[in-house]
């Protein structure tokens, strides 16, 4: 089947902000996407809490950018970018949002998160029921853009993933003994759980605007409801892992007007389709000020993921 291309961005046009949250440096917009419910799926933590799925490293030996799902399921388990798995013998994040088939096995592409160890720890992974923070995930999307053109596969510069994480360890005063990002989760346990209780999980909505010392650092859409619901503490936890670094007492508040402006200004960017590695397309958005992907099957947006661009991305 010849891919091709949707203008997920034409969906922004009709999206409404219907509430917001603030605690601190951070601020949260509940956005209504009116994109319909789509086809039924199950997110990887109900996955791998049923035990539908098994995920391990690719072979024995280990590949740092891949490793292997297997679908036991009959349901179809869709994976956000950036979430992230512990175990095996290194820490990874998803690169791009993936829907994995029924009864199926196939590659995921990945990063490592945790410079420092390469050995294994478990035979499978787990969900670390965190995601990569904002600020990563905006890089690794930047990142993976560049390398659908040169490769026709979502893949980043693991050198400056690394590079990051270890910014990001030095800037929150994260001890760590192998270089791993979840380590900042674990040192930063108490107070994030504070920010989860202050920040509760809207019901009335399917997508979010995530706004960090009145920055927007990102914003998750997806199809249904329920689905943001289920990952709305990944979602805290990794952007509350970029307001750590932000003092709140010098922030003002962001209005909802800043908000649609940006959503407005981003239905301008280009879209560029590729293949998913999973089902259906990776439709990868670029803009003067935007930038990020959509998960499109058969036409219907299951997720779109997209960041404040505050510099060029290279290759793109």
């Amino acid at each position: 089947m010849p891919l091709q291309t949707f203008t997920v961005l034409d969906t922004l046009k009709h999206t409404v902000i219907s509430g917001r949250q603030r605690a601190g440096s951070l601020e949260i917009f509940h956005l209504r996407w009116p994109v319909g419910n789509g086809p039924a799926y199950v997110t990887l933590d109900e996955a791998l809490g049923s035990h539908w799925i098994e995920i391990a490293e690719s072979t024995e030996s280990g590949q740092v950018s891949q490793i292997k799902i297997i679908n036991h399921s009959e349901h179809m388990i869709f994976l956000m970018a950036g979430e992230h798995l512990v175990g095996c013998k290194q820490n990874r994040v998803l690169n791009s949002s993936i829907m994995v088939p029924p009864k199926a096995e196939m590659p995921l592409p990945v990063t490592c998160v945790e410079r420092g160890r390469w050995g294994y720890s478990s035979r499978a992974f787990s969900s670390a029921g965190t995601s990569s923070y904002y600020g990563l995930r905006a890089m690794m999307s930047g990142q993976a853009h560049k390398s659908y053109r040169s490769s026709g596969m979502p893949i980043s510069d693991q050198r400056e993933v690394w590079g990051e994480v270890s910014r990001k360890l030095a800037a929150t005063g994260s001890p760590s003994r192998s270089d791993a990002m979840q380590d900042v989760y674990q040192n930063y346990a108490t107070k994030l759980k504070e920010l989860e209780e202050k920040l509760p999980a809207p019901t009335d909505c399917n997508a979010a605007v995530f706004v960090v010392a009145g920055v927007v650092a990102g914003s998750d859409f997806f199809d249904k409801k329920e689905t943001l619901q289920k990952l709305w503490t990944k979602l805290i936890r990794s952007c509350s892992l970029d307001a750590l670094e932000q003092p709140s007492q010098t922030v003002t508040s962001t209005s909802a007007d800043d908000i649609s402006t940006w959503l407005e200004r981003s239905t301008k960017a280009a879209q560029e389709p590729f293949p998913s590695p999973g089902l259906g397309q990776d439709v990868r958005i670029e803009g003067v000020d935007v930038l990020g992907a959509s998960l499109v099957l058969n036409d219907h947006p299951i997720h779109m993921e997209l960041f404040h661009r505050t510099a060029p991305v290279p290759g793109l």
